[in-house]
């Protein structure tokens, strides 16, 4: 009797339950609609025209309709119940009527090279929208409804003319990535911290001023560009996306760096190039996993000395500052492999240099240079060396040892003879000595035999001296005078 009991139950609650269900999803039923997987419609058929869908429009989950100079969404497209694919690139659509909302199933709109001024409020109701893209239209509005696709997770508007974002951004959950390159934003609703699934956001390029405080709370965030905008200053919160390996800052007018950059210890990349900076605070030394720095177009004067904490980096950008020195700590840096000082007001260069043993490339060019110290000559992996456009008169016989030297250029400064030890750079390809006071080159420029490039203008060669310099360079060397 019980078990009957229990089984007259479960059976009444099933039916309970069938009635639910055909209930919730009756419009289903009655056209017949069906959502894919994403496997499932990567593999379905992709219909190219109008008069193709229409032979079966019960079929189309796909529909690319691009590059046909539509100025408006063909009538036909409302009666494909069963799309979730529309690609309508490339043409010259001004306008989303509201019977987009009759394609309840659209999952990936692609609306990209078009002539839309907005997105208008019934891309809102396509409650299953997971892709949007509208890059390089004349959008200046985006509906606040938009905010309600909960299932949204990538969002391209790049290239377009918004002024403001859409205020509950924020409640779009899944967002994963976001671009609004190149549009004329000037501000960001606090919302926009809240995207708790934000991945990725492209904010270069734009009008930005400020960050808001918000943006702590991002913290799913990886990539972070807000490169070319007009940030004064970083708010300190933003130490707390501890887990970003990559930040992009270039190309603002930052006036200073909030200490606590140092405590986003899982960056890798810091880019900070053309600014307004005048120091770096010492707790950038703090960022021990940092690889790669670039610091260059800004007016920084001076290096903290913590700077030679960074014992990760590989890559570090100095150029275009107003550095007189660089402090003796920054030798520490024994794994960094590329060092740019060019265009600084460096006098000398600190003899502890030698520790930089892996550097590759070292850029000097534009310096206030008068001597090299002979510890260059222990930087036995370098391939690349620019001390052009400096007051150098003479070079140490050490850099002889510069066995793995591939391309030298000394022009622009005082030179009047070369070590003979600069035959023992074996494998040297292009070499520039051009306006400098050389009267002749060592006879053990013979001996290079890979030198492809030899550029010598602007020196004091005789023209008799010029015609026998076949007789100390190798024969497939090109000799620019």
């Amino acid at each position: 009797m019980n078990i009957f009991g229990l089984r007259k139950k479960n059976i009444t609650m099933l039916r309970f339950s069938s009635i639910i269900s055909f209930i919730i999803f009756l419009p289903f039923y009655l056209t017949g609609q069906t959502l894919l997987e994403e496997n499932e419609l990567v593999g379905a058929k992709e219909f190219n025209s109008i008069e193709e869908a229409m032979r079966s429009p019960e079929s189309v989950y796909k529909l690319n309709l691009e590059h046909l100079k539509l100025s408006e969404i063909p009538e036909e497209v409302y009666r494909l119940k069963r799309l979730q694919v529309l690609s309508l690139w490339d043409n010259d659509i001004s306008v989303i009527p509201d019977r987009i909302q009759e394609l309840p199933n659209l999952q990936y709109l692609n609306l990209n090279e078009n002539k839309l001024k907005e997105l208008p409020s019934a891309i809102g109701k396509l409650r299953y929208l997971i892709m949007i893209e509208a890059e390089e239209n004349e959008i200046e509005k985006v509906a606040n409804s938009i905010c309600s696709l909960s299932e949204l997770s990538s969002l391209n508007l790049s290239n377009n003319k918004l002024k403001y974002l859409p205020v509950d951004i924020g409640k779009l959950k899944k967002l994963t990535n976001l671009n609004l390159r190149n549009n004329e934003l000037n501000a960001l609703p606090i919302s926009f911290g809240y995207m708790q699934s934000l991945q990725s956001a492209d904010l270069s390029f734009n009008k930005l001023k400020q960050l808001p405080a918000e943006i702590k709370n991002l913290k799913s965030v990886m990539i972070f560009d807000v490169s070319n905008n007009k940030i004064i200053e970083l708010p300190s919160e933003i130490s707390e996306l501890k887990q970003i390996p990559y930040l992009n800052f270039s190309n603002n007018e930052l006036r200073t760096l909030p200490a606590s950059i140092g405590e986003m210890d899982m960056l890798l990349m810091l880019n900070l190039a053309n600014n307004q900076l005048t120091s770096i605070p010492d707790e950038i030394g703090k960022l021990s996993g940092l690889f790669e720095m670039n610091l260059s177009n800004n007016k920084i004067s001076e290096l903290p000395s913590k700077i030679g904490k960074l014992s990760n980096l590989q890559k570090l950008n100095l150029e275009k500052n107003m550095l007189v020195q660089l402090p003796s700590q920054i030798a520490n840096m024994e794994q960094l492999m590329f060092l740019n000082v060019a265009s600084n007001m460096l006098e000398s260069l600190n003899p502890r240099i030698k520790k930089m043993e892996n550097l590759h490339q070292l850029n000097l060019y534009n310096n206030q240079l008068k001597n090299l110290p002979p510890e260059i000559g222990e930087l036995d992996k370098l391939e690349e060396f620019d001390i052009s456009f400096n007051f150098i008169s003479e070079l140490p016989v050490e850099i002889g040892n510069l066995s793995f030297l591939r391309k030298i250029n000394c022009a622009n400064n005082k030179l009047k003879n070369l070590p003979i030890e600069f035959g023992n750079l074996s494998n040297l390809e292009e070499c520039n000595l051009s306006k400098n006071e050389l009267n002749e080159l060592p006879p053990s420029f013979v001996s290079i035999k890979k030198l492809r490039k030899l550029i010598i203008r602007n020196n004091n060669f005789t023209s008799d001296y010029k015609g026998e310099l076949r007789s100390v360079v190798s024969d497939s060397t090109e000799i620019i005078y």
